[in-house]
This record gives structure tokens, C-alpha cells and sequence, in this order.
């Protein structure tokens, strides 16, 4: 459980770490929808202007309005608040130019579901193990 516990600290760090990079890697994606948005609508959904000035500490912010929009229906209880112009736009985009949204999240959730069950077995088996 040792050896357990030891490995799962630094891959669910890694793999954290790795969604923060992936995301910056993925900023002029976030830029070319935001950009096609205003094409389409003309204006600049507020939702998502007012996180982008936030940088590294609201990178996945900023995109949670995307990802909603993608995986719940549209007059779900999580997208309730979500602009409807938004979520016409994000549901009409091929998969290619959404899927790095997913891919973000997926890694962020990934690395702290790793770290939740690390946490679970130190509490459960090698905190009172000694």
C-alpha cells in the first residue's frame, strides 16, 4: 500500500500539471471559437469574457460554459444560465473544434479523482497501519 500510495501522489499531481499545460496549449483554440462566436452573433458572450482576463488561476473558467453546453441537453438544470445563443453556437461546431474542451476537463478531473483515491488509501490503510 506503501508503494500505492507513493505513486499516486505524483501521477495525480502530473496529470494535473498536464491539464494546465494542455489548456495553455489550447488557448488560440478557446480564441478561434470565441472569434467564430462574435462572426456569427456579433457580440462577445459575457459568461466567458469576464473569466478570460483571469489567466492560469480561471483557464478552465472560462471554458466550463463550453463544456456544459456540449454534454447536457439544452433545457437541462446545469445549463439553465448558460446564454442561448452560446449553446446554439457550441452544439452546431463539428467535434474537431470541441473536443480539446473535453480532453481539458477529462485531465483535471482524471488528476483529482487520483489524488481523492490517494487520500482514501492513506486514511484507510496506511494512517492506521502505524
Amino acid at each position: 500500500m506503501h508503494t500505492l500510495f507513493m505513486l499516486l501522489t505524483p501521477v495525480g499531481i502530473l496529470v494535473i500539471f498536464m491539464s494546465f499545460i494542455y489548456s495553455t496549449l489550447k488557448n488560440n483554440q478557446h480564441k478561434i471559437l470565441c472569434a467564430d462566436f462574435y462572426k456569427e452573433y456579433g457580440y462577445y458572450p459575457d459568461d466567458i469574457s469576464a473569466y478570460e482576463r483571469g489567466g492560469l488561476l480561471l483557464t478552465f473558467q472560462k471554458d466550463i460554459h463550453f463544456l456544459l453546453a456540449l454534454l447536457f441537453k439544452e433545457n437541462s438544470f446545469f445549463v439553465r444560465n448558460i446564454n442561448k445563443d452560446l449553446y446554439k453556437f457550441i452544439r452546431e461546431q463539428p467535434k474537431q473544434k470541441t473536443s480539446w474542451i473535453k480532453i481539458k476537463f477529462f485531465l483535471l478531473i482524471s488528476g483529482a479523482l487520483i489524488l481523492i483515491a490517494d487520500y482514501a488509501i492513506f486514511s484507510l490503510f496506511i494512517k492506521n497501519a502505524h
